[in-house]
């Protein structure tokens, strides 16, 4: 009704009524209609109209809200020809920079914005300024090193203290996990770094069975939806035994789709929180809880920064992201015996929960596709987000094209730069056979799932590979090789062969693995044969209760122990 109001009261040749409707859509988070009306307002103002760089920021916003980069990118740039140091273009420009894997570049528009603001989040996310897609094993060792100064510093420095970090930081370190490092010490230095910048409460004085015999869990996240995270812990929600627990489900900034409301309708209690840490951390306050699980920490910076408080007696994360938090109030990080290494508690900060027994809970079996073969290639898929591919992976891909001469590299798609970063390393890695590795293009789950289906092989990738697209790999009857890893991102679909009995796609070595790939790509009589038995044994990995009931028990038998 405003916007009719608008529309009616300011005549249409003026640029004011373009600004007033831009700037209503803005605030009402309709993106396109704002980043339209704005588009068309700035050319028509004057150049030195005062409203012209706040109007440009906003613009900027709308735009990259639109996944319009390139065009924001140019809004910004236009604001910094004019005025180098404008924080906020700084700032805008630098995220833009950041999400197209040019840390470099990020990190110099943040150390112009710092040279002005003494601030703990602006060093803090230039600090977190780590690019995605990685050239060599000597870039990752200099960006840790780098990081490791930098948060030495940090932690010494006197600085304004944050008071948001979900917005004044809002990076996590989440692309750590992709160098296949121990992460656990630098992630703790990390820890100290907020804390010497952020107060929180880290202790609480209630007990655990406070309210009495059942215990009150909480589960937080912002992927409590469609997605990897909701998918692996909806069977914990749902399958908890309620004679011994009170569950309760903290949906941050919540997506509606039908795994949403499945969650929501397990749930004894259920929650939508503001994506701001004081006031999700009141509502999780208020419900008095024995034991929060924070399902992905380094996820999301609202569950992330929420991390740092204590709000239960036993705090506990779990694999939504599948590296150790560093965070000193998460007690206890929940794993499964079956696919955690024999010294694991190494690479965690928090003490090991090693469940026994089978490790995704009620996780749905995938209706049955049709792909489409490739005429006169062998395709291997390796269906995972591109940061995932470490250089080391490499030379697995090198040894498949020089053996197999009809082999096809099948990559997922994602955005041209990153294609471009990627395409720079193997053009040096891989050499001619480069040209036979391509790209899909954009596509919904159904294509998804198509693609998986007419692969002849998937690959996983070293040293995080799959677990949710290795599942669905399986229920398809495509075989998986994999070569495990020293820490848990590279050992799911290990776990998943464990639970079937299948050994035959597991390899010893990155020759074995190269064997294996090609062997199954090139003999249809053996990949037949393989692609049957997996179709025969893959039953198992669905819609399996138990899951949910151990963590029960363990969680009953450590409270018991604490309390």
């Amino acid at each position: 009704m405003l916007a009719k109001f608008l529309r009616d009261l300011l005549p249409s040749g003026r640029p004011e009524r373009l600004v007033a409707l831009g700037e209503r859509a803005f605030d009402a988070a309709d993106y396109p209609r704002a980043a339209d009306n704005l588009s068309r307002a700035l050319p028509r103002l004057a150049m030195d109209d005062a409203r012209r760089t706040a109007l440009e920021l906003r613009l900027a916003i709308s735009l990259q809200e639109c996944q319009r980069f390139a065009e924001a990118e140019q809004v910004l740039r236009a604001i910094l020809a004019r005025d180098p140091n404008c924080p906020g273009a700084l700032i805008q420009l630098a995220m833009l920079r950041f999400v197209d894997s040019d840390a470099a570049e990020a990190r110099r528009l943040m150390d112009r914005y710092a040279s002005r603001h003494a601030d703990a989040g602006s060093r803090l996310r230039r600090a977190l300024m780590l690019p995605m897609i990685l050239q060599s094993n000597e870039e990752i060792d200099r960006l840790r090193a780098a990081l490791d100064g930098d948060l030495n510093r940090l932690t010494g420095e006197r600085l304004k203290p944050l008071a948001h970090p979900e917005g004044e930081v809002l990076l996590t370190p989440f692309y750590l996990a992709y160098h296949a490092r121990n992460n656990r010490e630098l992630l703790r230095k990390l820890c100290r770094a907020y804390r010497a910048h952020y107060a929180t409460r880290t202790q609480v004085s209630r007990r655990l069975f406070a309210h009495g015999t059942k215990l009150r869990i909480g589960f937080v996240s912002s992927f409590f939806h469609l997605h990897s995270v909701g998918r692996t812990t909806y069977g914990l929600i749902r399958d908890l035994p309620r004679d011994r627990f009170d569950v309760h489900v903290f949906a941050v900034s919540p997506h509606h789709d039908a795994l949403a409301h499945a969650i929501r309708a397990s749930a004894d209690q259920y929650l939508a929180l503001p994506g701001d840490i004081d006031r999700a951390r009141a509502a999780i306050d208020a419900a008095e809880l024995d034991i929060l699980l924070f399902a992905d920490i380094g996820m999301h910076p609202v569950t992330t920064y929420l991390a740092l408080w204590r709000m239960a007696p036993l705090q506990l994360t779990t694999w939504g992201h599948s590296v150790t938090s560093g965070i000193d109030t998460v007690d206890y990080y929940v794993s499964a015996d079956a696919i955690e290494p024999a010294n694991a508690q190494e690479l965690y900060s928090e003490k090991l929960l090693r469940l026994p027994g089978y490790f995704l809970p009620r996780y749905e079996r995938p209706a049955p596709v049709r792909g489409s073969a490739a005429r006169g290639r062998h395709v291997y898929f390796c269906p995972q987000s591109l940061f995932k591919l470490h250089p080391d992976f490499d030379t697995a891909l090198k040894g498949i094209l020089e053996r197999d001469a009809k082999a096809q590299i099948l990559l997922l798609g994602a955005a041209p730069s990153w294609e471009r970063q990627l395409r720079a390393r193997f053009s040096g890695s891989l050499g001619e056979n480069a040209a036979r590795v391509r790209f899909t293009p954009p596509a919904s789950h159904a294509e998804f799932l198509g693609h998986l289906a007419a692969a002849d092989v998937i690959i996983d990738p070293f040293h995080f590979g799959g677990c949710n697209t290795s599942c669905e790999a399986l229920a398809l009857g495509v075989p998986v090789v994999t070569l495990p890893s020293f820490q848990l991102p590279g050992r799911f679909t290990l776990g998943l062969y464990r639970e079937m009995g299948i050994d035959s796609c597991i390899a010893r070595s990155e020759q074995d693995f190269v064997d294996l790939a090609v062997r199954l790509a090139s003999e249809p009589d053996h990949r037949r044969a393989v692609s049957a038995q997996i179709l025969e044994r893959s039953q198992v990995l669905f819609e399996r209760p138990e899951a949910g009931r151990i963590l029960g028990d363990e969680l009953v038998r450590l409270a018991e122990t604490l309390r």
